[in-house]
């Protein structure tokens, strides 16, 4: 039945400048939001000494670059790295967020967090971190945060569509649905601009700012 009504004929085309522009005026709200909880996580990660969860993720990342400046082609295993990993994350936010929204605003809290904490633990030790977000977050960090707020957007946007038409199909309103299949469409030309958005924050980090990161005189 859903594939019905997402396919059905006389549908208004996913890639219309109307269809668009009425996504985007849906998913705005949701979109400033994921921003506000991302940097709102930033600050609560900056703010913390010590947090084994934290700690473990940092791990993790630091062991997955490791391995990827280790291989024969360090910059192309970081493109394709960062690339692989930030699609897999953004789709999972996207479309695990319709399960009450949770997956995309752990996926913010937790980036939020990240980011904070480690810039946080650098600032403790009496380094100034303001050239090394200029050098190491600034170049793909703009192209990527977009993405990565319209992606958890997007999937806090669909949570709260399939609510919505999920309480309507209970007080019997009419085509209770719509709302919802609306979003999910809206999600398809979204999602491929995520995908565009991250192949290009993958190709700066993996150039641009892998040069300046491992620049003798810029380091």
């Amino acid at each position: 039945m859903l594939g019905h009504l997402l396919y059905s004929r006389g549908d208004r085309d996913l890639f219309s400048r109307t269809a668009l522009l009425q996504t985007w005026k849906n998913l705005r709200r949701y979109f400033i939001f994921a921003a506000i909880l991302f940097f709102a996580s930033v600050v609560v990660g900056g703010s913390q000494t010590s947090l084994p969860f934290l700690d473990e993720q940092m791990k993790a990342i630091s062991e997955m670059a490791n391995e990827a400046s280790s291989s024969d082609n360090p910059q192309w295993s970081f493109f394709t790295t960062i690339f692989f990993n930030n699609v897999r994350s953004v789709v999972l936010a996207m479309y695990f967020g319709i399960v009450l929204c949770m997956m995309p605003v752990f996926t913010l809290v937790l980036n939020g967090m990240l980011l904070g904490y480690l810039f946080g633990g650098i600032a403790d030790q009496g380094f100034n971190i303001w050239p090394m977000i200029a050098k190491s977050i600034l170049p793909h960090g703009i192209v990527e945060f977009l993405a990565l707020f319209l992606a958890c957007g997007m999937g806090i946007y669909l949570g709260f569509s399939a609510i919505k038409s999920f309480w309507g199909s209970l007080i019997g309103k009419d085509k209770p649905w719509s709302g919802f299949v609306f979003a999910l469409k809206g999600s398809v030309p979204t999602l491929i601009a995520i995908v565009l958005l991250l192949l290009l924050a993958a190709v700066i980090e993996s150039t641009f700012t892998y040069w300046l990161t491992t620049n003798s005189e810029l380091a």
